[in-house]
């Protein structure tokens, strides 16, 4: 089973960011593809697939309402992320509605999943940061859309994209797996443990110290697996598998609203009737960890 969001088929082509004539030239050309993101979503047909433009979308998105951002190079297609303003949704000339990549995400064969992925992460970034981090001033969009710089000469500062690396982990002891579910989630829905990994610290102890804050399970050894892009709204899950040294749960009520052992064969039960377990969506490497370890026998 592939990770969803890890199969991107362009070159990112970093050395064109920045060369604004060679960018609006690739842009304008008749075989540029755009991915329009409003307010965090994207524009979807029918068949729930996200819908592409050619350069005559430029048109309909004046230049103070919208950022084009330079994704890279797929032989010789250029794509674009094109980061519509917020406010009322942007009429596109054809008819769609705005979805959120997690609805669909999935559906899409992996290509199209990852450059939809990667434009809604620089579509977010541009929108969240208008001001200067520094000074408070407005920014612009630099480096086709991979920076911003602050409009005030005398400060000129420029930020960067950032993503949040969160560790997520499936926890075993014999034939049981460690899961746990939040309030908000469907009934019956578990998921792997997760959390952001703090300053200072490396990834294992991140694992180790989640695992011990929303369960009360200790940890031992601690093996990397895979990574995922997970902007919803700029984090890198980083994938892992742990054994328990413990048992015992002593759930943090602040974290999870409840937390279970589960055997191979609840898992692979799950889904197959009401009141079962639920798994996480198909597009999360929370799930792709889980039926990983379901697998193995």
């Amino acid at each position: 089973m592939t990770l969803t969001y890890t199969q991107a088929p362009i070159e990112r082509a970093e050395h064109l960011r920045g060369k604004d004539t060679e960018i609006a030239g690739l842009a304008g050309g008749a075989n540029a593809q755009f991915l329009p993101v409003w307010n965090g979503l994207h524009p979807v047909g029918a068949e729930m697939r996200p819908l592409i433009f050619g350069p005559e979308i430029l048109a309909r998105a004046p230049p103070e309402a919208a950022t084009v951002i330079f994704l890279g190079l797929a032989e010789a297609t250029p794509w674009f992320a094109l980061s519509v303003a917020a406010g009322e949704a942007p009429d596109l000339g054809v008819p769609c509605t705005f979805a959120n990549l997690r609805e669909f995400g999935a559906l899409l064969p992996g290509p199209l999943a990852s450059l939809a992925v990667y434009a809604r992460a620089m579509a977010i970034w541009n929108e969240t940061h208008p001001h200067c981090t520094r000074c408070g001033v407005l920014t612009r969009a630099t480096e086709s859309g991979h920076s911003r710089t602050c409009t005030d000469e005398a400060c000129a500062h420029r930020t960067y994209p950032r993503s949040d690396p969160a560790v997520i982990v499936l926890i075993s002891h014999g034939d049981k797996c460690l899961l746990g579910r939040k309030a908000e989630w469907r009934p019956g829905q578990f998921s792997t443990i997760a959390g952001f990994v703090e300053p200072g610290e490396d990834i294992e102890n991140a694992v180790r110290r989640e695992v011990a804050e929303e369960t009360g399970v200790k940890v031992g050894a601690v093996r990397y697996l895979a990574s995922q892009p997970w902007p919803f709204p700029s984090s890198l899950m980083l994938g892992f598998r742990g054994e328990a040294l413990s048992t015992e749960i002593r759930r943090d009520s602040d974290e999870l609203e409840d937390c279970r052992w589960f055997t191979r064969a609840e898992v692979r039960a799950a889904e197959t009737g009401p009141g079962t377990l639920l798994l996480p969506h198909r597009s999360s490497i929370s799930r792709w960890l889980i039926e990983s370890w379901r697998d193995e026998l």
